[in-house]
């Protein structure tokens, strides 16, 4: 008999691309709503109310936009078939414009823009006349006309020097629209060719071929992006005599606009082959891009919504037919390559604004991420799941006696081995950094610890906790 002493590193992320005999001690291959950003475990924040009122509305909630204003921020929601905005005074929400036929949430986009020096959001939705809302009276007009070729019923718009470029005609899928170039007496509302000169222009080129449409547009400091279902193309040039547009080598399933983030001047996105990121020249894969493969290929990422807060993506989808909205958000962390899980929620649309995430639930609540314990009322259920270990022994038994660690709250830890599994629920002390030991069981050639918290509660499990096992070696 040996008595051995393991320690327990900090803490990381979830991978399921390995096999856990080749997974490092510090990942998960299953776990969901912690948070090991400082290395230690703890349960993941959750949300709160950012509007009191509950968006009561009669077809499913699909968007929504906070659009920041000098008179403060805007809360809007689009359903398939109404837009509402939030009357904070009220604490209600209104509906506003009626669209004539049913939408589609991966068709629409929102872009603030100037119209005759007044600010306006844009919005287009594939299947009418775009329409702009005015942040002051909350009143929506069309935007363009026939006259100046600007009533296209596009399906996402992005402004890249100057101009307004926009997509996703069905009866022109494959079709990029741009604007005449501002100034004088021109503006993002006309695409008329301009007789005094071609530079000032608006126009149209088709992209590619016309089976292959294009799903949505990204501007970055000196290209602007045109995805379609199958390829990617980038566009240079500031004005139509000197516009060149090149596919790019990217061998990944394309992903609709709202799964595009844009983050310092580079490009993500969550395809079924894992995290993409275009850095500018080409789209490439992070080293650790299939860390969430076996996921992947089983959900649904058609309908996928996106967002970048502070050094942090997040990817919400749907994880099987089933459901109608995302009930699986993924946490990826760029300063540390790792991703986390959420789950516990159905979210129609997430946003981040000001250096907060912001999510539309299927409910109609309007919420933001924060430390709150619970999703607004609902437990929030997290797990961290160790990969197998053997502590370098696969030859011997091993017999598990004692962890001691520090932390905060109720935490139950399971054990699994190959001779059975046991569970025992552990208080953590309230005095800062005081260390408990929590008696364990458990005999087998290698095991596994996970850790939960209990009722729903919060807990914290710091980092370099201790495990004390006796080895008991085979005779030769």
């Amino acid at each position: 008999m040996a008595y051995t002493y393991g320690m327990l590193p900090a803490f990381s992320g979830v991978r399921m691309d390995l096999s856990e005999a080749l997974m490092s001690a510090d990942q998960s291959p299953d776990a969901c709503n912690m948070d090991t950003r400082s290395g230690d475990l703890r349960t993941a924040g959750g949300f709160s109310r950012a509007a009191s009122g509950i968006l009561s509305a009669q077809t499913p909630l699909l968007r929504m936009f906070l659009y920041p204003t000098e008179q403060g921020v805007r809360y809007l929601a689009v359903s398939r078939d109404a837009l509402y905005y939030y009357r904070s005074a009220q604490r209600e929400w209104r509906q506003i414009h009626t669209f004539a036929n049913e939408l589609s949430a991966d068709r629409i986009d929102f872009l603030p823009v100037r119209i005759e020096s007044q600010d306006r959001l844009l919005i287009v939705y594939g299947n009418g006349q775009p329409i702009l809302y005015n942040p002051l009276t909350h009143e929506i007009t069309p935007f363009g006309s026939a006259e100046k070729l600007s009533d296209v019923p596009v399906s996402c718009a992005e402004l890249y020097f100057g101009r307004l470029f926009a997509a996703g005609n069905m009866l022109a899928p494959s079709r990029l629209y741009w604007s005449k170039a501002p100034g004088a007496d021109r503006g993002i509302d006309d695409w008329r060719q301009d007789p005094a000169s071609e530079n000032v222009s608006g126009g149209f080129v088709d992209i590619g071929v016309s089976d292959d449409p294009i799903t949505g547009l990204a501007a970055l400091s000196n290209q602007l992006l045109i995805f379609t279902r199958n390829n990617v193309f980038r566009l240079l040039g500031d004005r139509p005599s000197n516009f060149r547009i090149t596919a790019i080598d990217a061998a990944y399933e394309m992903p609709v606009h709202t799964a595009i983030v844009r983050y310092t001047d580079r490009l993500y996105f969550l395809s079924d082959g894992g995290l993409c990121c275009y850095d500018g020249q080409t789209v490439r894969r992070p080293a650790n891009a299939a860390a969430l493969l076996p996921l992947l290929k089983e959900a649904k990422l058609d309908g996928t919504v996106s967002a970048a807060c502070g050094d942090r993506l997040y990817f919400a989808f749907r994880s099987c037919d089933v459901v109608s909205y995302a009930d699986t958000m993924i946490e990826y962390d760029l300063l540390r390559g790792t991703y986390m899980l959420r789950t516990g929620f159905l979210l129609a649309d997430i946003q981040s604004l000001s250096g907060e995430l912001y999510a539309l639930t299927s409910t109609g609540k309007l919420v933001r991420f924060d430390d709150s314990p619970d999703y607004d009322g609902d437990r929030i259920e997290a797990w961290w799941d160790m990969p197998v270990q053997d502590f370098g022994h696969k030859e011997a038994n091993k017999t598990l006696l004692m962890l001691t660690a520090s932390g905060e709250g109720d935490v139950l830890v399971r054990v699994l081995t190959n001779g059975g599994a046991y569970q025992t629920q552990a208080h953590f002390s309230d005095t800062p950094h005081s260390v408990t030991e929590i008696p364990l069981r458990g005999v087998g050639r290698v095991f596994r610890l996970s850790f939960s918290n209990v009722n729903g509660q919060p807990m914290r499990l710091d980092a370099k906790a201790s495990l004390l096992f006796d080895v008991q070696r085979r005779p030769v």
